[in-house]
């Protein structure tokens, strides 16, 4: 399977960059097992940020308020129905961002991700520059077949900077 996620609206490859910025693990959905996609019972175990060092992040804090600094990982963990595997697809959308190195800009990231239904899958976020940082709502959407089966807003807030 290609594991290669483009940017769209602008139609740019990922950068390297953005692999990182979004580590994809997210969802699980089930089309077997006598169920129809109309049937699908996506379940958010738990959301907001993460402990972002290793395979296994455990949440440090249920929340959709997000702080703007770099080494902030948040997201979604879910599940959905079922024991078989299936493809869904995934839609972040977030305020404009702008590489100054590039002078490339992003405001959405979409993929395609097979899952299994067998465990709950992690969809994670990162702030690695400053330039990523930008404060706004930054929205999750887990589409099956065209349609939004989950929807998650983050509140991304810049934080004050304190001067001694």
């Amino acid at each position: 399977m290609d594991t290669n996620y483009r940017l769209m609206p602008l139609n740019i490859r990922m950068q390297p960059l953005f692999r990182i910025l979004f580590c994809i693990a997210f969802a699980a959905c089930s089309l077997g097992c006598g169920q129809n996609e109309s049937e699908m019972s996506p379940r958010i175990v738990d959301f907001g940020i993460y402990d972002g060092d290793g395979r296994d992040p455990e949440l440090v804090s249920q929340t959709d308020k997000i702080p703007a600094t770099v080494g902030t990982v948040f997201g979604v963990r879910m599940t959905f129905d079922g024991e078989t595997t299936a493809l869904v697809s995934f839609r972040w959308t977030f305020p404009t961002m702008q590489n100054p190195a590039t002078g490339q800009i992003w405001t959405e990231m979409t993929g395609i991700r097979e899952f299994s239904g067998d465990r709950a899958h992690l969809f994670l976020a990162r702030i690695n520059n400053d330039w990523e940082a930008v404060p706004g709502d930054w929205t999750l959407r887990i589409l099956s077949s065209e349609q939004v089966v989950v929807e998650k807003v983050f509140h991304v807030f810049e934080v004050p900077n304190v001067s001694d």
